[in-house]
């Protein structure tokens, strides 16, 4: 994380660099490099000019996002102040993506929506407060482990040898089911997870166990039923930024609803906790083993309510409702969120940038100055299946 010294030269830099992206929508780039994830090139045309003024809405702007969105878009909205102190900017709510989508739904508050997977803002928003999406980065489930703990100790240093033997070696395949066996079968530990109704990384984590079990059991339900069966072996809480006060006060020795995302700058806050990275064929972080995280999915009832999710990459998604409050704020943060700088923050909170982001929905409705940015779905036939159906 930067120093306040850094950010001060920052928002001086940053002007240029976002001033640089304004002309981008005037007079787009032939063509757009897409990040490690995401190996294609595409053209983008905007035929429409686009005029941009320094004129901005009174309105007060408001961010809400993803709870593991706190820290970087914290950073890009302490940039965007510097750059901007005309803006209002308003207190952002950092919550589950499901209350965050459902507060949008029922308050019409937000400049700017974002999420934590790609189903949330469509299943809530669509089509009455916004008509599109765009995936901007992915990010990997870890687990974050209390160092305090006996079984936290093992676990990472049996995570350290893991890191020495050659993936899905015999070695490498025994140490992982030592790694499962502390998490989910040893009685005497707790894990921490999320509400999979509320926040995205409660059946994300589901996911993940499960693919762990289909992995190095040759069962997708061992470990889940090991944990999940069994009410005294988690505690749940309605977003994983909660889960933290759970860890230090020494009632969780695991947490399973982490983020990369959030896991790095939580345990440079948190004294004895670390996180320690998964397989990709179970970490939900990687693209190129989207049908691999197909192979399971998820059903949670709570309430009488049965939900089925399916088990995606972790993909971060962000849209400006119809009803925002200040809509020309929500493109300079988008702006901002592409710029150099912006993409910078995203990768030093362990969000890899997709570039050009990925337009579910009426891509249209996309702003112009955004548009040299981003890139329709039909363009990546091969990540549709990450997204809700459109049939």
């Amino acid at each position: 994380m930067a120093s306040t010294t850094v950010w001060l030269v920052v928002g001086l830099i940053v002007g240029l660099v976002v001033g640089i992206a304004i002309g981008y929508a005037v007079m787009p780039p032939k063509t757009v490099t897409v990040t490690k994830y995401v190996n294609v090139t595409t053209t983008t045309n905007v035929t429409t000019p686009v005029t941009t003024t320094t004129t901005v809405s009174t309105a007060p702007f408001a961010v809400g996002a993803a709870g593991t969105l706190k820290f970087a878009f914290g950073d890009i909205l302490n940039v965007m102040q510097s750059m901007y102190p005309s803006i209002t900017i308003a207190p952002a709510m950092f919550k589950g993506s499901g209350e965050v989508a459902h507060t949008e739904a029922t308050t019409q508050q937000f400049s700017v929506v974002a999420s934590a997977d790609t189903t949330t803002i469509p299943s809530v928003l669509f089509p009455n407060y916004t008509n599109y999406e765009i995936a901007f980065g992915i990010t990997q489930m870890v687990i974050i482990v209390d160092l305090n703990t006996t079984a936290g100790q093992e676990v990472y240093q049996l995570w350290q040898q893991a890191q020495s033997y050659p993936p899905l070696s015999a070695q490498y395949n025994e140490t992982w089911q030592k790694i499962w066996q502390i998490i989910a079968l040893n009685s005497s530990t707790v894990v921490g997870v999320s509400n999979p109704f509320t926040d995205p990384s409660g059946y994300q984590a589901q996911c993940v166990v499960k693919l762990a079990g289909l992995a190095f059991f040759n069962n997708a339900s061992y470990l889940y039923n090991a944990i999940y069966g069994n009410p005294s072996k988690y505690m749940m809480r309605n977003t994983e930024i909660d889960l933290l006060t759970l860890m230090t006060s020494g009632q969780v020795d695991f947490i399973l609803s982490a983020y990369e995302s959030n896991a790095i700058p939580q345990t440079q806050t948190y004294h004895n906790t670390v996180f320690i990275t998964l397989p990709p064929f179970i970490n939900l972080g990687n693209l190129s083993y989207v049908n691999y995280y197909h192979q399971v999915s998820v059903t949670w009832t709570e309430n009488g309510v049965t939900k089925t999710f399916a088990c995606n990459p972790v993909v971060y998604t962000i849209t400006i409702p119809f009803q925002a409050p200040n809509k020309e704020a929500g493109e300079y943060f988008l702006l901002l969120l592409y710029s150099p700088i912006g993409q910078k923050i995203l990768e030093e909170n362990g969000i890899v940038p997709i570039i050009p982001g990925i337009v579910y929905g009426n891509y249209s409705a996309v702003p112009n100055a955004i548009k040299p940015f981003v890139a329709p779905l039909s363009q990546y036939p091969q990540y549709a299946s990450i997204f809700p159906s459109q049939g």
